[in-house]
This record gives C-alpha cells, structure tokens and sequence, in this order.
C-alpha cells in the first residue's frame, strides 16, 4: 500500500469493506468492523483517516502495531489480517489493516469483560456469545 493508493481509496469513500478510524484509540471497534468483514466480503481499515476522509495519520510505534494486533486476536477462529505502516505527510503514518473474507465462518469478536458486569440478568448492553452459540443463531 502506498500514500497515493490511501488517497485514492479515501477519495471513494467509507464503504462495507472500507473504514476510516482517526487512531487506533478506536481499535476496539475496528476489531468488530474486522470481524465483520471477514463473516462478508473482506475490506480494509485505515487507522489515521479521519470520517471526513482526511489522512492525518499518527505517530506509529512497535507498541502501536502490537496494541492493534491484540485487539484484532480478539476474533475467534481466530484471523491474520495483514497490518501495514505506510508513511504520509507530516512524519506521521497511517495503519491499514486488511483481510480476505473468513474461511471459518461463523467469526466472533470477544469482548473483555469490564470490571462490575457479571453478563448476567440486568447487565447492559451486548454480551460475547461463543462460536458454537453464532453458528446456531446463524443456522451454519
């Protein structure tokens, strides 16, 4: 991937397989974009662009590519999306993550639990299901 190849694709726009996120202090949710992805077509996330579609990029480390990593080996089966640090203007970089669509699918994207919910009666929001549970509701 190349700066002109980031800047063709935020020309086109955010799409199923395409996503911007302005850092990777969003990994979180791009991990479940990533998870869904792979149960469609494939895509790519930008990490560094914004929703408006400027391309900021950030200062990128070792750490960085690795916080990314763990977020993204939250997907059970598990995924090996490629990650890439492409340089844009600035000094900074932008992150793109891309995947194929999944081969395992049903793919789940497990959220920790945050401290004070149970997951039991009267927890909010929504819970990780396993796989096994997916693939029922899902009919696979």
């Amino acid at each position: 991937m190349t700066a002109d190849r980031i800047t063709e694709l935020v020309a086109v726009g955010e799409s199923e397989t395409l996503e911007f996120k302005s850092t990777t202090g969003q990994r979180t949710n791009a991990a479940k974009t990533l998870c869904a992805m792979l149960n469609q077509r494939g895509g790519i996330v930008l990490f560094g662009v914004t929703p408006e579609g400027l391309v900021s990029g950030q200062q990128v480390s070792e750490d960085t590519i690795e916080k990314v990593s763990a977020e993204i080996q939250r997907i059970e089966p598990r995924a090996f999306p490629s990650i890439e640090r492409v340089p844009v203007a600035g000094g900074n970089e932008v992150i793109v993550v891309t995947t194929q669509p999944g081969h395992a699918r049903p793919y789940v994207y497990k959220s920790p639990m945050r401290p004070g919910r149970s997951g039991g009666s009267g927890a909010i929001g929504t819970r990780w299901a396993p796989r096994s549970a997916a693939r029922r509701c899902l009919g696979t």
